[in-house]
């Protein structure tokens, strides 16, 4: 389907995979409009930090991007299984799994970027722009092998966008993510989405505030102030959702003009996606995954991520 400031930081201090959260107990699962008082169950093992959210147009199957490494959540599961792809380069070939941000761009297909699971396969350390057609079993470079790491990644049909880790830019591709144009965004981004009706709109959030350019990172306008970092999602039905710190949720109709204030996700979000049918989905504390099916205003927990 994988930022900000503050996750950046984390990353960089764990090889941009996040610190491992302890888990703790937990209430049995059920619908809420503000889940953060969940945490994870008492399993004796890390929880992972979930660094992206992507979900499977074909099937609604989430995969989720971690420091421990990525994990496939079925349909209707309550728990994720971890899983290895493997990449080959010209270079060389290797297993690549932990510290990958993650964005499904077709049924079944794959983007992402980060990192090598063993330094020592002849892997760069950064990975660059890398596709995968199946799911994520096996991937192919596109781009920027050995010389970039992106975040806040996102994808609509042949746009790419990406952030160069702790770098106040972008990088902005209209094929697919061979050839790329740098863009500079009003400031360090937190996170960035693509308009999926119309990918040169685009919205990025900052510590300063909220960006939206409509003209492929050109040119921004600022449409909110805002005091903490902010996630986004925007959904395919045209709702622009964004998840404050606190886990509050407001929502836009017209590509950020104008926002309505929603429900809460919990506390602490760390990333956040919306599926094909505009369902908001949220990563808290503890790899705690929950789900809104009404436009924000309540959530569920959906699946919660332990260790390996």
């Amino acid at each position: 389907m994988r930022r900000l400031v503050l996750l950046l930081s984390a990353l960089a201090l764990s090889g941009c995979g996040g610190d491992d959260e302890p888990a703790d107990e937990r209430a049995a699962p059920a619908a809420t409009a503000s889940p953060a008082a969940s945490a994870a169950p008492a399993t004796g093992g890390a929880a992972p930090f979930i660094a992206s959210l992507t979900v499977d147009p074909e099937d609604g199957t989430i995969v989720a991007g971690t420091g421990l490494g990525a994990f496939r959540i079925a349909p209707d599961a309550s728990t994720g299984k971890p899983f290895d792809g493997e990449l080959t380069t010209p270079d060389g070939s290797g297993a690549i799994s932990p510290n990958l941000v993650l964005r499904f761009s077709g049924p079944g297909e794959l983007i992402g970027s980060g990192h090598p699971k063993d330094p020592a396969s002849g892997l760069p350390e950064y990975l660059g722009l890398i596709r995968s057609d199946d799911g994520g079993r096996t991937w192919a470079s596109v781009s920027l092998l050995g010389e970039e790491d992106l975040h806040a990644l996102d994808v609509r049909g042949d746009v790419v966008a990406g952030q160069p880790v702790e770098e106040a830019k972008l990088l902005v591709s209209a094929d697919a993510g061979r050839t790329w144009e740098e863009r500079t965004p009003p400031a360090l981004p937190v996170d960035v989405d693509l308009d999926p009706a119309d990918p040169q709109r685009m919205a990025v959030t900052t510590l300063e505030g909220l960006f939206v350019s409509r003209d492929g990172g050109g040119s921004w306008r600022q449409r909110d102030v805002l005091t903490t970092e902010t996630h986004l999602a925007w959904a395919e039905t045209g709702a622009l959702y964004r998840v404050d710190a606190a886990g509050a949720v407001q929502v836009s109709e017209d590509g950020g003009e104008r926002w309505t204030e929603a429900g809460n996700a919990g506390a602490g979000p760390t990333t956040a996606t919306a599926d094909a049918e505009g369902r908001l989905y949220v990563a808290l504390p503890g790899a705690v995954i929950v789900r809104s099916d009404d436009g924000g205003r309540t959530f569920a927990e959906l699946a919660t991520l332990t260790a390996p």
